[in-house]
Parts: C-alpha cells; structure tokens; sequence
C-alpha cells in the first residue's frame, strides 16, 4: 500500500501497516499527474484531456509522445524501491488513464476529510468526544496547505478547497473551547486561523472577545490594532462597524471596577466645571499613583480612540 502525501511537499511513501517507509518526494510532471489522477480516484481522462487540464498555458507545446514520457517516469518512479508498486496508474478499455477506486493507494487529503467532515456537519450541541477528537486529529494532519509548489489553476482550486475545510475545523474548535471555558484552546484556534487569513475580520472579534473573557484586555485592545493594520494596509479600508463596537466596549472595561469606588468617593467633590476628561484627571493628580495615571490617561486615549473610528464612516 502506497500513502500519497498532498499536506505541503508532494511525496508518497510505502505503508505496510503502521510502519512507513522513506517517503519519495515527486515533483514537475509527474507528480502533478500522480496529484490530479488521485484527487479523482475513479475518474479516467483521455491523454488530450490531462494535458489541457494539467498544463494549459503549455499545451500546443506538449505532444502525445512528450506526455507519453511523463507517465512512463510516473510508472518507473512508483515501481522503484522503496515504493515497489505497480498497477496504480492504469488504462481503461478506451485507453483513458486514471487510478482504479480499489488502487492500492492513500491519500492524507482523504483521511482528513474522513476525521473533520463529521463534526462539521452535526450541529455543534450534537457533537459528542469523538467527534471532538477526530477534528482536533484532522487539523494536526493539516501539515501545510496541499500540493506547495504547484501553481496550476487546478491546484490551486484543490488548495483553497481544502483550506476551507480547514478553516471551518479551527472555528468550530474554537466554538467548542469557548463553551467549555476554556479560553486558552479558543484563543489558540482563532490564532490559527488568522495565521492563515488575517483579513478575517470576524475572527478578529472573536478573538478580542476571548482575551476579554480571559482577563486580557490590553491583548483584546492590541488585536483591534492588528485587525485595523491589516485591513488598511491589504484593502485600504477600515475595520467594519461590528468591531469598532467589540473594540469600544472592550476600551470602556478598561478601567472596569477597580477604578469604580474611586470614581464614586470623588464625585462630590467634582466643581460643575470639571466635565473634560483631562479637568477630572487634574483633579485625581494628588490622589492616584503614577501608575494609576498612566491607566486612566490609556482609557480615555482609547476611548477618543473609539469614538474617532465610530465617526470615521461618516465621512466616508
């Protein structure tokens, strides 16, 4: 049995049970031909039909004979020690190639699909720990994104096809941690999921949410930054409405209860004049620590802040 690798570099290696050998690593021709043949296990395509498919921008340069050439170095690849394997790529009565459905032959693409697919499609109060378990299995088999190096239009339907799936695993991880309270896990998926699209805008939310709902609020502030740098500088736009108000909201605990009493203690001894922020901060000088300071001045700098971005579309 032959264990075809698609997660980053394109290798396959021979599998006799648990134990795996040194995988061989295919690349240019032949192994696009071993990727596209196996992502359609069971489809046959006639010669003319894989080159317009596999190599458009090349096909008035690709004969019969040179493609010819390409699957004989396929055969002979597959045939060699430490693979030792026939019989994989195969022709139908009319000639066309394809890989049979009982070809001796595992995709990782395949056994990632089989773990996640699951627990995506039950409701996520349905979801029971084997379902859990299998997704968190699935995104650790999630090496890379598939076939790194290829940059035909077909790979690169396969990559975000597969990416996608990714993505919706992470999220629904991350939905399931923050159920359980356990923020620290949540916090980790939606990392990961920005690690690989940081213009997700919404994940961005939810991740300034979980810092919250941990006790980090200076790394819910801080994600806002990273939400509103990346939109600005990959779409030149600002972040959407939604967020300003997570972020604004975030910018009002800031201060949260620890600064209440105070608040309450000297609100009698306010003059009618000292409404201004900078007026009640003057009024605190003798009474707060430095450091005290510093947090209120943060607050009401992000709350100017918040309140700038809130206006900001209207003059959009």
């Amino acid at each position: 049995m032959l264990y075809l690798n698609l997660f980053g570099r394109l290798s396959v290696a021979r599998r006799d049970g648990a134990n795996a050998s040194h995988s061989v690593d295919l690349a240019g021709r032949p192994g696009s031909l071993l990727a596209y043949l196996a992502l359609a296990k069971g489809r046959y395509f006639t010669r003319s039909e894989l080159i317009t498919t596999l190599w458009p921008e090349q096909t008035e340069s690709i004969s019969i004979g040179s493609f010819n050439t390409t699957l004989w170095r396929l055969r002979k690849a597959l045939e060699k020690p430490p693979l030792d394997q026939t019989d994989i790529v195969v022709c139908d009565s009319r000639g066309a190639l394809g890989l049979p459905t009982d070809a001796q032959l595992q995709l990782d693409v395949d056994e990632f699909a089989l773990l996640v697919n699951p627990g995506l499609l039950k409701p996520i109060e349905q979801l029971d720990e084997s379902d859990i378990n299998n997704l968190r299995r699935g995104v650790g088999l999630y090496r890379d994104d598939i076939l790194v190096g290829f940059t035909d239009d077909w790979a690169l339907r396969e990559r975000e096809l597969h990416r996608r799936r990714l993505l919706s695993a992470l999220a629904r991880l991350m939905h399931v941690s923050t159920l359980a309270r356990d923020y620290a896990s949540a916090i980790r998926y939606a990392q990961d999921m920005l690690d690989r699209d940081t213009l997700r805008e919404d994940i961005h939310r939810e991740l300034m949410q979980l810092f919250l709902l941990s006790g980090q609020r200076a790394m819910a502030l801080r994600q806002f930054e990273l939400c509103r740098a990346a939109l600005r500088k990959e779409l030149a736009i600002q972040p959407m409405r939604e967020t300003l108000v997570v972020y604004q909201r975030i910018a009002d605990s800031a201060i949260g209860r620890e600064t209440e009493s105070h608040r309450s203690a000297t609100h009698d001894a306010l003059p009618t004049n000292a409404h201004h922020p900078m007026d009640v901060m003057a009024l605190d000088a003798g009474t707060l620590s430095a450091r005290e300071m510093v947090q209120r001045a943060r607050y009401f700098l992000a709350q100017a802040d918040a309140q700038l971005q809130l206006s900001l579309p209207l003059f959009d």
